[in-house]
């Protein structure tokens, strides 16, 4: 890495560590991207804008538009991309699709250092290694499984995390990284399912804290052995000796609670690809009266 490019990657990092310190987040703990916006004053907004991964808008209401037509962990990195443009001072910002940035973008300063900001707010060395040691896993040694469950709980995509603990952290040799890579999400899900699973799927053990499980309708959510869900928001559909598999049906707020492990969180459902400001994307639907 350059001198130039260091210097911006310590200024954004050192920016997301600051901004986590600030709202009492420790280092071992993930964060919702969304829940720091609003405790900093920005405004989420999602919208189904097919060419568009997010905008910053740096008005006298600071706020973020997300497209609603992105996989989950890709809408959270982008978020969080989105507020290092808010927290770094770089103005207003329209991120198109990756896929369309034309080779002149391969680098740029702003991008590149939003990109470093949203992957030190999500992904922290220290609360990385946490959440391998506690499970005494490790990270060098284990199967794709282990890191699409660390995935979920950080609320990024698989192939976010596993590049960064390569690319940025160090974590990871290539030869590791290059087969971890030809695993892809659907496959991984359909392998800790036990059969095909065509939605997204959040594997919660009892050692998920620090932040609510947040999915879509439709989305799967395997929880420990014996446990069970309070709300209308989420429904238990199988339960064995090894754990409970419940699925979001509508959106609302419930939560789960495994009172042989003495362990329970939130559970935030939010409708399928919503369309609306972030603060409201959990009420629950009500029917209207005839």
């Amino acid at each position: 890495m350059s001198l130039n490019r260091k210097q911006l990657a310590t200024t954004a990092m050192m920016k997301a560590l600051q901004i986590r310190k600030q709202l009492g987040h420790t280092l071992w703990e993930p964060v919702c991207v969304y829940d720091v916006a609003a405790r900093l004053g920005v405004e989420v907004r999602f919208h189904d804008i097919p060419s568009m991964e997010g905008v910053y808008c740096g008005a006298a209401t600071p706020t973020v538009i997300i497209s609603s037509l992105r996989p989950p962990g890709r809408q959270a990195f982008t978020c969080g991309h989105e507020l290092g443009h808010h927290a770094l001072g770089h103005g207003a910002q329209f991120d198109e699709l990756v896929e369309q940035r034309s080779r002149a973008r391969c680098f740029e300063p702003h991008e590149f250092q939003a990109d470093c900001f949203a992957s030190a707010l999500l992904m922290p060395k220290s609360t990385i290694d946490h959440a391998f040691a506690r499970r005494g896993w490790d990270p060098t040694a284990c199967p794709p499984t282990a890191f699409y469950v660390i995935a979920t709980w950080l609320g990024v995509g698989y192939a976010t995390l596993v590049s960064h603990m390569e690319h940025t952290l160090g974590v990871l040799g290539t030869r590791h990284t290059q087969e971890l890579l030809r695993h892809r999400p659907m496959t991984i899900r359909a392998t800790l399912l036990g059969r095909g699973c065509p939605r997204n799927l959040i594997v919660a053990d009892h050692h998920w804290d620090g932040r609510a499980i947040d999915v879509h309708v439709e989305d799967l959510i395997v929880l420990p052995p014996d446990s069970r869900v309070e709300g209308h928001c989420v429904e238990v559909v199988e339960q064995d000796a090894t754990r409970t598999l419940a699925q979001a049906v509508t959106p609302g707020i419930g939560r789960a609670v495994a009172p042989g492990v003495a362990w329970s969180t939130y559970l935030r459902v939010s409708r399928r690809q919503y369309v609306g400001r972030g603060q409201y994307r959990f009420e629950e639907e009500v029917e209207d009266a005839e």
